[in-house]
């Protein structure tokens, strides 16, 4: 790490280069407190320990960190608790109370940099060419990622309706619907749907042909409707051979999408939509998700109601991001945030 120590892209002098003889505490692991040397870098924490044979290092990126806080002294040295985003704890003990200060006031101002400038991006400098740098523009090439997939085929198209994102600033230039969506049809659809986010093509499945597409909501209310855009599903419903109907999944509660009927939004009318199926998740709002975060994050006492309750809101967060494999992780740390609750309530 000879790179890190000796960067100039900090923007600020820290009072601390390293601390020597300090014990890191995990709190995902079992393992007994390791010793080693601290260092601090303008971009990350960075613990090596004594043990000659391994000399394991462990690295936190400044921009990973949520939370640093300086607790009370003991016999044993000054505790420096790290929570980082995601999801691990770690604590160092300091010999020094003066060190353990000082790190802690330069961590304070390394996790929230007040430029932008100061981010890690602008001074990371991999070893690397211009030719190999400019490749990282295209890593990712959503023609062919879409080829992969086996599309486009006799049921799905790409179009450059979208071209100049002249239909939708939130899409892609270039978008895949099904083989009959006309231009008059998606345009039609965009307007009915909030931020014009018209149902468009995300994932095909070419062993059976079935396929999952993305919208915003609807412009609704309580009773407005638009031909274009029931016609769009029903091309989509059409571009999925083996099934007779749809599932429209709401990843909101219920509740939550007839209170936004009111501004206007809300769902699709089951009656004007022939042959869907209506699905809803029932996700909070983004406020009580990241209030869920955070108190799995801090770690706080809470009555074992509400610790169900959070983990409810987070099981949707591993379902959603793995699939089957999301849920079995979901269950894994389900079992394990339960019994770290019963044994802090």
């Amino acid at each position: 790490f000879e790179h890190f120590l000796q960067s100039k892209s900090c923007f600020f002098k820290m009072k601390l280069l390293l601390v020597e003889n300090v014990r890191l505490l995990d709190g995902m692991s079992s393992k007994r407190a390791a010793l080693g040397t601290l260092y601090l870098t303008a971009t990350h924490v960075i613990f090596v320990e004594n043990e000659s044979d391994a000399r394991k290092e462990t690295w936190i990126l400044h921009s990973q960190i949520s939370s640093v806080e300086k607790q009370a002294t003991t016999a044993t040295g000054c505790p420096l608790l790290i929570r980082c985003k995601n999801f691990q704890n770690i604590q160092f003990i300091m010999p020094q109370e003066r060190d353990c200060h000082d790190v802690y006031i330069s961590l304070i101002r390394l996790k929230a940099p007040v430029k932008y400038e100061e981010l890690y991006c602008f001074s990371f400098n991999p070893k690397l060419n211009k030719e190999e740098r400019e490749k990282g523009w295209n890593l990712t090439n959503l023609k062919e990622e879409y080829n992969r997939m086996g599309v486009p085929n006799n049921y799905w198209q790409i179009s450059d309706v979208n071209r100049d994102y002249r239909v939708c600033n939130s899409y892609p230039t270039e978008v895949y619907v099904p083989k009959s969506a006309t231009a008059h049809i998606i345009v039609g659809s965009s307007k009915f749907r909030s931020r014009r986010r018209f149902p468009a093509l995300s994932y095909y499945y070419k062993q059976n042909n079935a396929s999952i597409c993305r919208s915003s909501q609807p412009l609704s209310g309580f009773s407005a409707r638009c031909l274009e855009d029931e016609q769009m599903l029903q091309l989509i419903r059409k571009a999925n051979p083996g099934s007779d109907f749809i599932y429209v999944v709401d990843t909101r509660p219920k509740l939550n999408a007839m209170a936004n009927r009111a501004a206007g939004k809300g769902y699709e009318n089951e009656d004007n939509y022939s042959n869907i199926k209506f699905q809803f998740i029932g996700i909070e709002n983004i406020h009580v998700m990241r209030n869920s975060l955070q108190k799995m994050l801090e770690g706080k006492t809470f009555p074992v109601q509400k610790a169900r309750a959070n983990l409810q809101h987070l099981s949707f967060i591993f379902v959603f991001q793995g699939g089957s494999e999301g849920f079995q992780k979901y269950q894994s740390q389900a079992a394990y945030a339960s019994g770290f609750q019963q044994e802090i309530t």
